[in-house]
């Protein structure tokens, strides 16, 4: 019996009738919305682009008041770098020479490479005074034979000067300092602001500072400014301008004016005067012409006054593009209108003919038997079971429980398939959930297994609970960057089980979605604890846990490369424990062993904050490849490594330079077109030269 033989025609009249009166009602309804809405349409758009308008200003007034902002404090790192460097090289000329010149050859060689030092702007220059008010480089000029007393020296302001410098060097050790003083390169003896840092220099009652003139650092911040609120362009015809409260036009037609030049229209310059006058700034109307025209047009803008400067930030909008546009949006509108009718007419049509058809004998006829196929299915698949077609009494339902049964029969196949690869993956896949903050909601028993944790003392906690201390913030960062990119991290890490065991595993980490949206993210891992304890044999050496001289040659190649690229200073040191041949023959070979350990741990924990590499090269050599800062910084570090060492007080009665262990250190610098053969021969050179020069040095190439 055919279900199709109990539907018979039914009320067509009153399914007309309804189509009518339902697409009558929606068409009154959508005209009043349209009417309504279209009132609104250009308020609410003028509304909008206001609030764009005052957005754009409000980032370039932000803008400004942040690099206003770092001008003083990248200029403090700057003076203070410079002086830590003068301080440096006077320092080391110092104790290079203590015992070897007089006290005025030695302050002679310090003048005379502070006052050739050159810095790129041409108003810098190192001064140094005595602590007791006399000049010895003052103003560029070296006045070590010549008494010139200073300590009386006031400046514009009234204040004293070298008084004031000197009472942060006694006090402080080293400190800023503001005044005003006359510029180098300019003849008239007029004063500008000045900000200078100074630092003690003990051996000889001095202070050695420099410093910059305030009003040329700004003056350059500002151009930096100005050339970057010039390139800001967006939307077809939107760009920033920027005037002063003088009267000048830094910024005209999206262009910068170089120099600044008399604002053309005194009477819109007085408007902006008057609402930038305001705190929050504020909106005006005026006419003005658009970068590719000579007509004008009408303009509304936001302008907003940066008061330390001076400077009226504004950009606008023109009010022909806006009614262009709400036009559009009414036309769109409108059809938007008819397009919703129509398929709203459609759509009600296909309704009434689908109650005309099922809304007769059919529906409580066919409830009856589909609520019996619906009961029918519900078992099946709850239960794993066929469908039982006996029970149903049509041949289209049959038909149906038949082809149904076979989907059911590959599902619960298919089922049992899934439970048992979810039930492999469990156990041998190390993979773990977690949502957007990184809190763990899911992991896999193998994840279990090898982190030696329990799933509840897992779930809710972050993968810091296996992270290892070694791993720097940094690499976890640069996982998160990718991750909220949208990207898929793959990577090396080294984690930490429960009982403390460390082992390592290759991941990748990819981010999971729901309805296109979000919602945490998935890791697989494979365990690599194997391959990477191999790796770290292959290039540590077994006493000292330094990296060894297979890795050396590797890495100092891979420096060079780095350096070439990065224009960087690379520096190669070879160090050498003196007379350590005498130091076994005397105290043995297990001692000796000892020793080295405690120069290499030495040698690591020294060089450990800097960006360099610490090898064992074989015997009682040793090399760092070191990225410096500079040249003096390395030779620096080799001296104070030096000093580290002897300072560890190993005894050693056989050497011929000290009752303790000493090294020797030979720093080469990597020059151009160098290669690493040449660069070690260099390094090998100076650590020969330091020998030679009666060990316990540090020497270069």
């Amino acid at each position: 019996m055919k279900i199709s033989n109990f539907i018979s025609k039914s009320i067509f009249l009153v399914s007309i009738i309804s189509v009518i009166f339902v697409l009558l009602v929606t068409i009154l309804l959508q005209y009043n919305n349209f009417q309504k809405e279209s009132g609104e349409i250009k308020k609410t758009y003028l509304k909008q682009k206001k609030k764009h308008l005052e957005k754009e200003v409000e980032k370039v007034y932000n803008y400004i008041q942040f690099k206003e902002k770092e001008i003083n404090e990248k200029l403090k790192i700057e003076l203070k770098q410079k002086v830590d460097n003068a301080y440096n090289t006077a320092m080391f000329i110092y104790k290079q020479y203590k015992n070897k010149k007089s006290d005025d050859e030695i302050k002679e060689l310090i003048v005379n490479v502070l006052k050739n030092y050159s810095f790129s702007n041409e108003r810098s220059y190192y001064f140094i005074n005595s602590n007791d008010g006399r000049a010895i480089l003052f103003n560029k000029n070296d006045y070590l034979n010549t008494y010139k007393h200073i300590w009386n020296m006031y400046d514009s302001k009234g204040e004293y000067i070298i008084r004031k410098q000197s009472a942060i060097a006694l006090k402080k050790g080293s400190g800023f300092v503001k005044n005003h003083f006359v510029k180098p390169d300019i003849k008239n003896s007029k004063q500008f602001p000045k900000l200078s840092y100074i630092r003690n220099f003990e051996p000889f009652n001095w202070h050695i500072g420099t410093g910059e003139y305030l009003d040329d650092v700004e003056e350059l911040a500002k151009d930096e400014i100005l050339n970057y609120i010039a390139s800001i362009r967006y939307e077809e015809s939107g760009y920033i301008f920027l005037n002063t409260i003088y009267k000048k036009a830094l910024i005209f037609n999206g262009k910068k004016q170089l120099p600044a030049i008399e604002y053309p229209n005194y009477e819109l310059l007085k408007k902006q005067l008057d609402a930038s006058s305001k705190k929050e700034g504020g909106f005006i109307k005026y006419k003005f012409k658009k970068l590719d025209s000579k007509e004008e047009y009408g303009k509304i803008a936001f302008v907003k006054r940066f008061e330390k400067w001076g400077w009226i930030i504004g950009t606008g909008a023109y009010i022909d593009e806006i009614d262009e546009i709400i036009e559009q949006k009414k036309l769109f509108l409108k059809n938007s209108v008819f397009f919703q009718l129509e398929l709203g007419f459609l759509f009600i049509l296909f309704i009434i003919l689908v109650i005309y058809f099922i809304s007769q004998k059919t529906s409580s006829l066919i409830n009856s038997h589909i609520e019996n196929f619906i009961n029918e299915f519900d078992i099946a698949t709850k239960e794993f079971k066929k469908i039982n077609v006996h029970n149903l009494a049509y041949k289209e339902f049959k038909t149906l429980a038949k082809n149904l049964n076979k989907i059911l029969e590959q599902r619960n196949s298919d089922y049992e398939k899934l439970e048992n690869y979810n039930k492999i993956l469990n156990e041998h896949v190390i993979s773990s959930t977690t949502d957007l903050k990184g809190v763990i909601t899911d992991v896999s028993q193998a994840f279990c297994d090898i982190t030696g944790y329990t799933k509840e003392e897992l779930i809710g906690k972050s993968h810091n609970i296996i992270r290892h201390p070694d791993i720097e913030n940094s690499f976890y960062q640069n996982i998160w960057k990718e991750l909220e990119k949208n990207n898929v991290f793959k990577g090396e890490i080294k984690n930490i089980k429960k009982d403390g065991e460390v082992y390592w595993v290759d991941i990748i980490i990819q981010p999971i979605y729901e309805n296109n949206t979000k919602i945490g993210y998935t890791a697989i891992k494979h365990d690599i604890t194997d391959k990477k304890r191999i790796e770290d044999y292959s290039i540590t050496d077994e006493l000292t846990k330094l990296y060894n001289r297979r890795y050396f040659n590797s890495k100092i190649e891979d420096g060079i490369k780095i350096a070439k690229e990065k224009n960087s200073l690379f520096s190669l040191f070879m160090i050498d424990i003196d007379y350590f041949k005498d130091y076994n023959d005397t105290y043995g070979h297990q001692q000796g062993d000892e020793a080295l350990y405690k120069v290499a741990n030495t040698l690591k924990e020294f060089f450990k904050g800097f960006d360099s590499y610490s090898f064992r090269l074989g015997g009682e050599e040793f090399a760092v490849l070191l990225y410096p800062k500079s040249k003096e910084e390395a030779i620096t570090l080799a001296t104070e490594f030096k000093e580290r060492v002897k300072n560890l007080h190993i005894r050693h009665d056989s050497s011929k330079v000290s009752s303790f262990i000493t090294v020797s250190c030979g720093v080469a610098f990597l020059e151009e077109d160098m290669k690493s053969k040449e660069f070690y021969i260099c390094a090998d050179k100076a650590l020969y030269k330091a020998k030679e020069s009666g060990r316990d040095k540090v020497s270069t190439f």
